[in-house]
C-alpha cells in the first residue's frame, strides 16, 4: 500500500512539473547524435544561432543536389526549402530518416533540433519552442531572401508547425504547410496517452492543467490562403487518425488530404508519398 501511495505522489509531481513547462510530459530529448548526414553520404552544414531568449540552437542544413536535369526544369532561385520539425523524442540524427531523400529531389532541408534536443541548449517547452522555429526562419530568410520556404512537421512537430505557420507566415513569407501524423492539441494528446493504462489514468485529471492557447486546432484556420498538405495513416497507433481529420476540417482552402500507410510517422518510407510531397513543393 505504501508503494502505491508513493507511485501516486511521484506521478502527480511528474505531471505537475510537466504542466508548468510540458518538458516531462511531451518531450523526450536525446543529446547524443547516433549518426550524421556524412554517415549516409550527404553534404551538410552545421548551423548554430541564438534565439530571442539567448538559447543556443544547433541544427543541420542539407543543400539540394542541383543537377543539370533539375535546373533545366526549375529556376534555381525558386527551388523550395523545407524547415523540418521532428517528433517529440530523440533528435535530428534519428529523424533525418524522414527527409534525407529530399536533397536528391532538389529540395534544401533545414533540420531543427529544438532546445534541449541534440546539441541545442536549454529545455523544451511550449511556447519557448516557437522562438526556436522563428530563429530558424530568420536564419533561412537572411540567407535565402527570395526562395520559397515550407514547414514540414511530423507528430508533435506537426502541432508546432501548424501554430508556427499561423504566427510567422507573413513575416517570413512561408509558402505552405505539410503535416504528417498530426494532433489537435497538447492537452488532447496527453489525455489520450494517460487514458491507456490504469497507472496513468490515476493522474489523468492533472492533464487539465496543460495550456491550450498554442493548440494547432485553434490556429490552423488562421493560415491565410497558403496551401496545406496533410498525411495520416489509419494504421497509426500513436496519434488518433480522427484527430488529424478534425484538424484538416478546420483548415482553410487550399488543402489536400492523403491517407498514408504504415505506423506512426512512416509516411515517407513510401515512394508514392514522397512523390506527392515533391510535387507539392515544386508547384
Amino acid at each position: 500500500m505504501r508503494l502505491f501511495q508513493i507511485m501516486i505522489v511521484l506521478s502527480a509531481a511528474f505531471f505537475l512539473t510537466a504542466c508548468s513547462g510540458l518538458t516531462g510530459l511531451l518531450f523526450y530529448p536525446q543529446s547524443q547524435y547516433l549518426r550524421t548526414p556524412a554517415d549516409i553520404e550527404l553534404e551538410y552544414e552545421q548551423v548554430a544561432f541564438n534565439t530571442n531568449d539567448g538559447t543556443e540552437i544547433a541544427s543541420w542544413f542539407l543543400p539540394a543536389k542541383k543537377t543539370t536535369a533539375l535546373l533545366e526544369k526549375h529556376d534555381e532561385n525558386k527551388l523550395p526549402i523545407v524547415l523540418f520539425l521532428h517528433g517529440n523524442a530523440e533528435n535530428i540524427s534519428t529523424h533525418i530518416g524522414s527527409v534525407y531523400w529530399l536533397p536528391e529531389n532538389g529540395v534544401d532541408v533545414f533540420l531543427l533540433d529544438y532546445r534541449g534536443f541534440g546539441h541545442s541548449k536549454g529545455s523544451p517547452f511550449v511556447p519557448a519552442i516557437f522562438q526556436d522555429v522563428e530563429a530558424s526562419l530568420l536564419w533561412l530568410r537572411q540567407r535565402f531572401p527570395e526562395r520559397p520556404i515550407y514547414l514540414l512537421g511530423q507528430s508533435i512537430g506537426a502541432a508546432i508547425a501548424t501554430t508556427s505557420m499561423a504566427l510567422f507566415e507573413k513575416e517570413y513569407a512561408i509558402s505552405g504547410l505539410v503535416l504528417d501524423a498530426s494532433l489537435t492539441g497538447y492537452r488532447d494528446i496527453a489525455q489520450h496517452v494517460t487514458s491507456q493504462s490504469f497507472i496513468t489514468w490515476i493522474v489523468w485529471p492533472l492533464t487539465w492543467l496543460l495550456p491550450t492557447q498554442w493548440d494547432p486546432i485553434d490556429h490552423i484556420n488562421n493560415i491565410s490562403a497558403k496551401p496545406v498538405l496533410m498525411f495520416h495513416s489509419p494504421g497509426d497507433r500513436v496519434l488518433p487518425y480522427e484527430d488529424a481529420n478534425q484538424l484538416f476540417e478546420q483548415a482553410s482552402e487550399p488543402k489536400t488530404w492523403h491517407d498514408s500507410k504504415g505506423g506512426h510517422i512512416q509516411t515517407f518510407n513510401h515512394t508514392e508519398y514522397r512523390q506527392i510531397l515533391v510535387e507539392f513543393l515544386m508547384q
